[in-house]
């Protein structure tokens, strides 16, 4: 019998089959097919690197938009903003800080007398303007966007890291700057980080709501930061500039019990006493109550938490739906599933 005749060899230039399921065709497709199939695969890959050329060449303003999911449309990623967290938060307030010194600075060095006298008020304004970042923007812009993919205190949690480990840095160099002693700033920075822990323990709580509550959580906590301070000088108690203080002693305890009044009463001009601030009983009693203030609003928040998880899975395991918010479930209120 005569041996059957090889298979002809496959013409230089075709290149090996393309299977899409990565298995061989090598002799299974006849030329026409192979060729359509890599016809499609490099049309695949020219849109493709389209594609990621468009995302890396977007405009500073579109990017901006993708990143705090203010932009609507159905072009607009809205969740972007949370897959590159905690990065971009962190690359604002950044600048936020870095403004705020150079602001500080730069007014110094714009008036040509480099003493501590002139220095003096600018810092005082930089401490109050730090605080309000911390206990004003910070919540204000974590409560405009969507809600957080993992668990809200988690979120909460990195973005604490986030404010105050570099505050520390523009807080403590006011020893030398200012010539604050190092119970002055210490108090300063107690104060910040309790109000911080306080926020951010109702801001846990109040990512996991609906846009009506969000914002009733939101001015929940501008009546705390500046409520106080605004009564007392409704009231004539303490002067419109609450930096200058017009009686020797502590604020009253209205303003002490609001964020942006203790910070600026503990750096306010104080240099009877012989020192530029002064850290009195007051304020250290204002900021230990802050303290506890924040450790049962976190007991609270996790109480809530795990009460609703339990609610979840016990509605889960008897087949019946578990209720998503509509902002956690990345759907407006109307249509809440």
């Amino acid at each position: 019998m005569s041996e059957a005749s090889p298979q002809p060899e496959q013409a230089a230039g075709d290149g090996a089959p393309i299977d899409p399921n990565g298995g061989d065709t090598s002799g299974v497709l006849p030329s026409d097919v192979r060729a359509d199939l890599r016809a499609d695969v490099r049309a695949d890959v020219r849109t493709d690197v389209r594609t990621d050329v468009r995302k890396r060449h977007r405009r500073p303003l579109e990017w901006l938009k993708s990143e705090l999911a203010i932009a609507k449309g159905s072009e607009s990623d809205k969740w972007a903003h949370r897959r590159g967290e905690p990065r971009n938060f962190a690359f604002l307030w950044a600048i936020y800080l870095m403004l705020g010194s150079i602001i500080a600075l730069g007014v110094v060095l714009a008036g040509g007398i480099i003493t501590l006298d002139a220095y003096q008020p600018l810092s005082r304004g930089l401490i109050v303007t730090l605080a309000i970042g911390v206990m004003i923007f910070w919540p204000l812009m974590r409560l405009s966007q969507a809600a957080p993919e993992e668990s809200a205190p988690i979120a909460v949690l990195k973005d604490l890291a986030i404010v105050l480990i570099p505050l520390q840095a523009v807080v403590w160099p006011q020893m030398v700057l200012a010539r604050w002693t190092p119970n002055i700033v210490l108090a300063t920075s107690l104060a910040m980080i309790a109000w911080a822990f306080l926020i951010g323990g109702m801001m846990a709580m109040g990512t996991r709501s609906n846009r009506t509550w969000r914002s009733a959580w939101m001015a929940a906590i501008v009546m705390l930061v500046l409520g106080g301070a605004a009564v007392s000088v409704l009231a004539g108690q303490v002067s419109p500039d609450l930096l200058r203080p017009t009686r020797p002693g502590a604020a009253p305890a209205l303003v002490l019990a609001s964020g942006a009044g203790l910070v600026a009463d503990i750096s306010a001009d104080r240099s009877w006493s012989g020192s530029w601030a002064l850290a009195m009983p007051e304020h250290w009693r204002a900021i230990w109550c802050t303290f506890a203030a924040a450790a049962i609003v976190w007991t609270v928040t996790a109480l809530t938490i795990r009460r609703g998880r339990t609610t979840d899975l016990a509605q889960t395991a008897a087949g019946g739906p578990v209720p998503v918010g509509g902002l956690d479930s990345g759907l407006p209120p109307e249509t809440d599933l």
